[in-house]
């Protein structure tokens, strides 16, 4: 006689909770990057905008200077010193030559002709500590480096148990660059909008696709809007900033690691900077706008350990 076997029904309905969720966990996105220590990653980094600033004063009439335009093109050597639970230790290694992906410049080795060192610790959360190096950059290298960090440590942020396939999310996060104006953060929209080719140092990897809107918001009123460092300095200041920010994230659905990036921004600035009685009052006006990307080149080794 041939018995047949029978699950009970709610064995059979558990299963197929059990592989649901198996499915859909596979389908999330790391949520941070699988790094080992000793690992070398090479980026390329291109940064190209252009920057209008006026002053006028009681005493100097408005100044129309020429558009600034600001071009970078670096490579940076990135050393993972020490990888844990708890977050990364890294040395990176500036460099502004021009080097092309692929090329032989771009290889193991770097770090004896790399230009300045940069060293920072980076918790889980994807904060940033113990920067060490990064004043011996100029200011415009400055920005590329902290632009790189910011959409490294990126995935570090994402929602802990991992971004699946047509999920949205925000975040809400202060504004940390020294402005005359106060309170100010960043609305961030996430959207993981799909996979693909990661098309950069493996295109055998599949990405994910994960877009970022931000915009500078300001909760602080336009006609009393000064920091608490302007005020230990005896000033005041009002106006208003805004801005517009458009990210696109590739993102290694294997690793976690950020494989390219491109990024457009559109900023403003108009504020009255003068001391606390109300003299020596500057008016300046900012716009830029700016595009970047940020590659992995071919010679790194994102694997996971």
């Amino acid at each position: 006689m041939i018995r047949r076997f029978i699950l009970p029904r709610a064995t059979l309905f558990s299963l197929f909770l059990a592989f649901a969720a198996q499915t859909a966990f596979s389908q999330r996105l790391p949520p941070a990057p699988r790094l080992h220590s000793g690992q070398i990653l090479y980026y390329r980094i291109d940064f190209n905008g252009i920057r209008n600033a006026t002053s006028e004063s009681r005493i100097v009439s408005p100044r129309t200077p020429e558009p600034e335009i600001i071009n970078v093109s670096a490579l940076l050597q990135v050393e993972i010193v020490e990888a844990g639970v708890s977050g990364l230790r890294m040395k990176t290694y500036y460099s502004e030559r021009d080097v092309s992906p692929g090329s032989a410049e771009a290889a193991p080795g770097m770090k004896a002709q790399a230009d300045q060192l940069i060293e920072v610790t980076v918790s889980s959360d994807g904060g940033a500590s113990q920067i060490r190096g990064l004043d011996h950059l100029s200011p415009t290298q400055q920005f590329a480096w902290n632009d790189w960090l910011g959409r490294f440590t990126s995935p570090m942020t994402f929602l802990k148990r991992g971004a699946r396939v047509g999920q949205k999310w925000v975040s809400i996060e202060p504004e940390t660059a020294s402005s005359p104006i106060a309170s100010l953060s960043w609305l961030k929209k996430y959207e993981y909008v799909r996979n693909e080719p990661c098309a950069a140092a493996s295109a055998s990897q599949l990405c994910a696709v994960v877009l970022v809107r931000a915009t500078l918001r300001q909760k602080s009123s336009a006609k009393k809007a000064t920091p608490e460092d302007y005020k230990q300095r005896n000033l005041s200041t009002r106006g208003t900033a805004s801005g517009q920010n458009e990210t696109a994230l590739y993102i290694s659905r294997l690793t976690g690691l950020l494989m390219r990036s491109m990024e457009d921004t559109q900023q403003s600035l108009d504020a009255i900077i003068a001391l606390t009685d109300g003299s020596n009052q500057v008016r300046y006006r900012l716009n830029a706008r700016s595009h970047s990307e940020i590659l992995l080149l071919p010679d790194s080794t994102p694997d996971a350990h």
